[in-house]
């Protein structure tokens, strides 16, 4: 399985990239869709990220790949999480439980 991460905290993404390959997931940093690999399952975004965290981005990612899009954010936010859910973020989780869950959520994918 091909994972984008959408993120730019450093810390953030080294702890869940070096999950996700414990995993034997093919992880790929992503700052556009353009980085995107040639096949890819699931797309992982801060939501908290101003670049990353907005409906017009996720909308476009959607509508471009296809690709299944998980969300993470510090404090989830009933507006927010409808706003982005709408836009194409199948599923949002808080920024404190992504790592503990995220391998449980892609293998239900």
């Amino acid at each position: 399985m091909n994972v984008a991460l959408f993120i730019k905290d450093f810390q953030k993404g080294t702890e869940l990239s070096s999950c996700l390959i414990e995993h034997n997931l093919n992880v790929t940093f992503a700052e556009s869709i353009y980085d995107l690999p040639d096949h890819c399952d699931v797309g992982i975004i801060d939501l908290d990220d101003e670049k990353f965290g907005n409906s017009n981005f996720i909308l476009d990612l959607k509508k471009q790949s296809g690709i299944k899009l998980i969300g993470y954010m510090a404090i989830i936010k009933k507006g927010q999480q409808d706003i982005y859910k709408k836009a194409g973020c199948e599923i949002i989780i808080s920024k404190a439980s992504v790592l503990k869950n995220i391998t449980n959520i892609l293998s239900e994918n």
